[in-house]
């Protein structure tokens, strides 16, 4: 979830930078749409070819190219909505948000009622250090239809506008709907531990991380909640099971130092800062 909480995925989540090459293959693109002029009832086989090969490419793990490739089948069939969403996906993926939010508010034209787009659009609103604005979007998406990372969705909203109370309720109600279901349960057990409630947080995280599916990064929240718990001895039992022993001992110090920070609001921001990656000794990739 939070990026500083202010500037996001959280937990949501799963980004990377731009890289040259990145750039060099948007920038032909952009050259492309200026240049193009397509109509799309000839063009939309050919965009839609272009679509699933872009989908492979993404799953391979190739944003730069993937993005390329959705652009191109976006400037075949403008009215594509494959295309618009898989591009503005893409895009957030490499940092784009602003071109991302663009796309998706495009795809949001071309079928007003879709939870995909409806759900993009909150994303990159998210991403972009606009949670209040994302929550519209959430919403309408959640009216469509009730799916767990969708109450995940607005629950980490609220949690980013510091209305944990209100997070915390959309979490349990998808958590009746989906009570196995791995995130809304971390984001549960962080959001009660940012509104200080670190009795509740311990329980909730302790599920998690005793759950199969359960990786480092849940293994550590739990850590850190122990700690604020007071709860140093298994904390510690729990970091060596994730950690090498020295790094182990360095990550319950750091979460000691969390915890004597005294100010509450200093606290929140420094729990914030583990949630997002940053106080973890190895730098594991935030899950939230």
């Amino acid at each position: 979830m939070h990026r500083h909480l202010r500037t996001a995925a959280t937990t949501l989540i799963l980004l990377g930078g731009l890289t040259g090459c990145a750039n060099d293959l948007l920038t032909d693109s952009i050259q492309t749409s200026r240049d193009a002029k397509p109509n799309e009832n000839i063009h939309a086989p050919k965009a839609e070819a272009v679509v699933r090969v872009a989908k492979a490419t993404a799953n391979s793990g190739n944003w730069p190219m993937a993005a390329t490739l959705y652009r191109r089948a976006h400037i075949l069939h403008p009215a594509s909505l494959d295309a618009a969403i898989g591009l503005g996906t893409m895009l957030n993926k490499l940092g784009a948000h602003p071109e991302a939010l663009s796309v998706f508010l495009k795809a949001l034209k071309i079928s007003p009622k879709n939870v995909t787009a409806l759900r993009g659009t909150g994303n990159t609103l998210i991403l972009s250090g606009q949670p209040a604005n994302a929550l519209e979007y959430f919403n309408k998406a959640l009216a469509l239809k009730e799916e767990p990372r969708l109450f995940n969705a607005v629950g980490v909203t609220y949690d980013m506008l510091d209305k944990y109370g209100m997070a915390q309720a959309y979490y349990r109600t998808g958590l009746k709907a989906a009570p196995g279901d791995l995130s809304l349960r971390n984001n549960l057990g962080l959001s009660l531990m940012l509104s200080d409630r670190t009795d509740e947080a311990v329980v909730e995280l302790r599920k998690v991380a005793r759950d199969r599916r359960a990786n480092k990064r849940h293994q550590l929240n739990l850590v850190l909640a122990l700690v604020m718990a007071n709860e140093l001895s298994p904390a510690l039992s729990i970091a060596k099971m994730v950690l090498p022993t020295g790094e182990a001992q360095d990550q319950v110090t750091i979460f000691e130092t969390i915890k004597g920070l005294g100010d509450p609001a200093a606290i929140r921001n420094a729990i914030r800062a583990h949630i997002t990656g940053a106080t973890t000794s190895n730098q594991v990739s935030s899950v939230r």
